[in-house]
């Protein structure tokens, strides 16, 4: 055998080598990210226009850089006035809906911060809470999206009602989930109450 060939012949024995011997990457099933994410896998998907591959690597990218977040605990008084604050809010959107919407939005950012999510940008606080509340998160892109509209004076109402809606089941969820190292026991903040938020000529409209 020439120089030549043995040269060659070695470098491809230390590849299949190398092949052998390297540790096996781990491999999320698109199912199991279908179970953890639910309706978020799909809005992830749509954004990268179809591409389930895509989508794929972008969810697990953030489990990657948040999964191991763990949530800090609120006080009982602290989820009472958290609670308390809301449901003025909610009051508020009668007469004031696009104030209301702004005050919720700043809200709702101040409780995940409090929990523990990222502070320094809506981006990155939306993939952390996406990662540990993926069926309600759309809850505060809704209402970003709603306080935005609302100060360029674009948000129709039925909008700014469905952001409130939106919100106030991620506003609860955060409320109510206590850390994992807790256990079982989960202290229970009082839920929001449903209170008239758009009146009509002839009735009274509910946050649903």
């Amino acid at each position: 055998m020439s120089v030549g060939l043995g040269i060659v012949f070695g470098v491809v024995v230390a590849i299949i080598t190398a092949l052998v011997l390297a540790p096996p990457v781990p491999h999320v099933r698109f199912g199991s990210l279908r179970e953890r994410f639910g309706p978020e896998l799909d809005r992830v998907t749509a954004q990268h226009h179809g591409d389930a591959k895509a989508a794929e690597r972008e969810l697990k990218a953030r489990v990657r850089r948040f999964g191991n977040l763990r949530p800090l605990s609120l006080t009982a008084p602290t989820r009472e006035r958290y609670a308390a604050q809301w449901a003025d809010l909610q009051g508020q959107f009668v007469d004031c809906p696009g104030a209301a919407v702004a005050k919720a939005n700043r809200l709702l950012w101040q409780l995940a911060v409090a929990r523990g999510y990222p502070a320094d940008s809506h981006a990155r606080q939306v993939e952390a809470l996406s990662v540990h509340h993926p069926r309600r998160v759309d809850g505060i892109r809704q209402l970003h999206t709603a306080a935005q509209q609302s100060a360029a004076g674009e948000a129709e109402p039925e909008t700014m009602r469905q952001a409130m809606v939106s919100g106030r089941l991620l506003f609860e969820e955060l409320l109510t989930t206590q850390p994992r190292e807790e256990g079982a026991r989960k202290a229970r903040a009082p839920r929001l109450q449903n209170v008239p938020v758009q009146r009509t000529a002839d009735r009274t409209r509910s946050l649903g």
